[in-house]
């Protein structure tokens, strides 16, 4: 691969800022094991932007970094109260499915991929809980697309949940059957949340997703 990027001490150093800030970000969000992690940011950052001969070593800049970035956020636990909002979350995503409502966290890129990415998820969740795919009739989820950019700089997020309702059967039904039913899962979803302590902020709008805000700080992995 011929790397196109002007290449010297100032880019390397660019470089090396990225790739420390994106791991922190995503060791934050708790989405990703450090594999995964390593493997995105070679993959992303050091063979799109590096030449090949750089390769090796900054991916082992990569590795050291997890590991201090690790061992620093562990430090801060410590600090953490007892109870977080991403416990509250998670509180909130088991009572949903206990409604037949699925709360994914922090799902895939965007809108459009995390609903073509739908049946995958709710697969995997029959499986961990069998029988969840024949009362699910809701969604929620707020994607992770810019989450670990924002968790780089501070833990303290707005997030937006889109939500939607799913027809029994996959069934078409009437614009105004669908929007009475979604408008019954967004306002259960608030629901659960306010019951959690969060503050869901949301007009009623169909149009509207429901923001929520959130320390995150988050123990363990999302699952």
């Amino acid at each position: 691969m011929s790397n196109k990027k002007p290449w010297n001490d100032e880019f390397r150093v660019r470089l090396h800022e990225t790739l420390r800030s994106r791991i922190l970000g995503e060791l934050r969000l708790a989405k990703r094991a450090h594999g995964d992690i390593l493997g995105f940011c070679r993959e992303v950052y050091v063979e799109e932007d590096a030449p090949e001969n750089e390769w090796k070593e900054l991916m082992r800049f990569s590795a050291d970094e997890l590991h201090q970035i690790e061992s620093r956020l562990n430090s801060e636990k410590v600090t953490w109260p007892e109870e977080t909002d991403c416990d509250r979350l998670d509180r909130v995503e088991n009572e949903l499915r206990e409604r037949g409502i699925l709360l994914w966290q922090a799902s895939p890129c965007c809108d459009t991929c995390t609903w073509g990415d739908l049946p995958d998820r709710i697969e995997v969740l029959n499986r961990r809980f069998p029988g969840f795919r024949d009362r699910l009739r809701g969604i929620a989820f707020f994607i992770d697309q810019n989450l670990p950019f924002d968790l780089a700089d501070d833990t303290h997020l707005l997030v937006y949940l889109g939500y939607g309702w799913l027809s029994p059967d996959n069934l078409s039904v009437a614009p105004e059957a669908y929007q009475k039913n979604a408008l019954g899962i967004a306002k259960e979803v608030c629901e659960c949340l306010q019951n959690e302590g969060l503050e869901p902020d949301w007009n009623g709008d169909l149009g509207r997703k429901i923001g929520v805000t959130l320390n995150w700080q988050r123990r363990t992995m999302i699952q």
